[in-house]
């Protein structure tokens, strides 16, 4: 594959030596503004305002300072010779965009074996599977892959954000010790581990730098289960122990859940409130989304 070379701005390039920090090597060419070695990319800043993108993944990293770049990659279709084919971790959530219900993080191994399980699923975009799918999906998968679950449910998640941290930090904590979790299970070097990502390399190292153990040979890819089976894996796990933890708590509150954060949600976080007392929305929601004021405004007008 060709490198991508772009032309850009000295800001950009600012915002670039910023974001590649944690990756830097040492470079001894006076024509090099820098050099960084991201898992599956080689970046090259030249004194010409050139950077230059070589590896399998210059695209991932290459569309986030082109918005060209970006489009192409958005508009390519994945086909089956797309597939990263070697043994590798995923790692994705399920959660942290919902009011209602836990974050639910998943980290998963996939052998080369596993692959042709998977691609058999055929599935092209996760985002548009239903629920029921999603459960099928899971019993295919659940007890033939090595994956670590780890379940924050609300009271947990309010006494995070409550102490200081915020939801990006929390997600970096659960992520890497997912990983950790799955890479004991393993047993074997794996040197892929990918994540999807929601920070940039340097925020995500930051918020783990009181962590006694740190995976941090990681590749940080949006939308990596497109390309990686074992971020799929992870993807259809997570959501799935959601979907098992939301329906519990609609048996134990007695009352249909809605997904999401609209103000539908809303309508149904106060009739919750109402019902059982304010403090139970320390329990079943996530305090600290901009939902929490619309609910009490509604819990005042009853």
């Amino acid at each position: 594959m060709e490198p991508i070379i772009l032309k850009v701005e000295q800001i950009t390039l600012e915002k670039m030596k910023k974001y590649y920090d944690s990756q830097m090597v040492p470079v001894d060419d006076t024509n090099l503004i820098f050099k960084a070695h991201a898992i599956g990319c080689d970046i090259i800043a030249k004194d010409n305002h050139t950077v230059e993108f070589s590896g399998a993944n210059a695209f991932q990293e290459a569309k986030h300072w082109s918005k060209k770049i970006a489009k192409q990659l958005a508009n390519m279709t994945t086909n089956i010779e797309d597939i990263f084919p070697y043994h590798h971790i995923g790692c994705a959530e399920t959660g942290s965009t919902d009011y209602l219900g836990p974050i639910c993080v998943v980290s998963c191994y996939v052998h080369e074996k596993d692959i042709e399980l998977l691609k058999e699923l055929k599935i092209d975009d996760i985002t548009t599977l239903s629920n029921r799918e999603i459960i099928q999906c899971a019993k295919l998968i659940k007890d033939k892959l090595i994956y670590s679950l780890l379940i924050l449910d609300n009271s947990h998640y309010n006494k995070m954000v409550s102490d200081g941290f915020n939801q990006a930090n929390i997600k970096s904590k659960l992520y890497n010790q997912a990983t950790v979790n799955v890479m004991q299970k393993v047993k074997q070097n794996v040197k892929v581990k990918v994540i999807n990502q929601f920070v940039s390399p340097k925020t995500y190292f930051n918020y783990l730098k009181n962590e006694v153990i740190v995976v941090k040979d990681l590749m940080f890819v949006s939308d990596a289960e497109q390309k990686y089976m074992a971020v799929l894996a992870a993807e259809i796990l997570s959501r799935y122990a959601y979907l098992q933890y939301f329906a519990n708590m609609t048996k134990s509150l007695k009352m249909n859940l809605i997904r999401g954060s609209s103000s539908q949600v809303d309508v149904v976080a106060a009739k919750i409130a109402a019902k059982y007392g304010e403090n139970i929305l320390t329990k079943v929601v996530k305090l600290n989304f901009t939902n929490t004021k619309r609910v009490k405004a509604l819990l005042k007008e009853q």
